[in-house]
């Protein structure tokens, strides 16, 4: 025969086995959490071109044909401008059929893109590389982007001005706030420091064209907590 358990015991048993956490668990020392930024602006030294050629024909076969001869002379162009430290290469090739609204089932026709991409150094010619991309026919200009061979570098370098950055801002919300900063008890750093695409702006009315290079910006953030006394 059991014995019924009463209210006042039931709470004693559940206090028993799970003791309240006590103040001195919840509390800890007082923090200031900033985040710091850092930018460095560095004119790029590599630039990267790509360039797309379409062709089209009733056969697949002789899609393919056709745009590996146009890609062939493309290439053949943009190699005798080209330095040592230049690279040149297809990074994507797409055949697709194309269907007519008559016929949905049978293709009336294929269709087929190949993307060459030019990474160079010599930026005072890129105007040059394009002029002699549109005259070998039959190329579409795509993007044109630039970026620093020694991007790593200036990442950790506007890194550790975004540290500077938020001890900064720390000390200023410290003494606003009437207390001193003690010492750095966090710091996250997550290192993306991939800047957006720079691109150029491109004026192919006109014989060579045009391109303008601005400088490269890297910006880099660190989320820093401070101890406060």
């Amino acid at each position: 025969m059991g014995f019924p358990i009463r209210p006042l015991f039931l709470i004693a048993f559940l206090f028993w086995i799970a003791p309240p956490v006590t103040a001195a668990g919840i509390d800890g020392p007082a923090t200031i959490e900033v985040v710091g930024r850092g930018d460095v602006s560095q004119r790029p030294d590599r630039a990267i071109l790509r360039l797309a050629i379409e062709s089209n024909a009733a056969d697949a076969n002789e899609a393919i044909r056709q745009n590996a001869a146009q890609a062939e002379k493309l290439i053949s162009r943009l190699k005798k401008m080209m330095t040592p430290d230049d690279r040149i290469a297809t990074t994507q090739f797409q055949l697709h059929p194309v269907y007519s609204q008559k016929a949905r089932i049978t293709p009336s026709s294929y269709r087929v893109n190949n993307t060459v991409q030019l990474e160079t150094g010599q930026l005072d010619r890129l105007g040059a590389f394009i002029d002699a991309a549109a005259q070998a026919g039959s190329v579409r200009i795509g993007q044109l982007q630039f970026h620093h061979s020694r991007q790593g570098a200036l990442a950790r370098k506007a890194a550790a001005l975004a540290v500077a950055d938020a001890r900064r801002i720390a000390d200023e919300l410290a003494r606003a706030a009437g207390v001193k900063i003690v010492r750095l008890h966090q710091l996250r750093y997550t290192g993306n420091h991939h800047p957006a695409p720079m691109r150029a702006e491109m004026a192919m009315a006109a014989a060579p064209t045009p391109i303008e290079i601005g400088d490269l910006k890297i910006t880099e953030r660190v989320v820093t907590v401070f101890i406060v006394e």
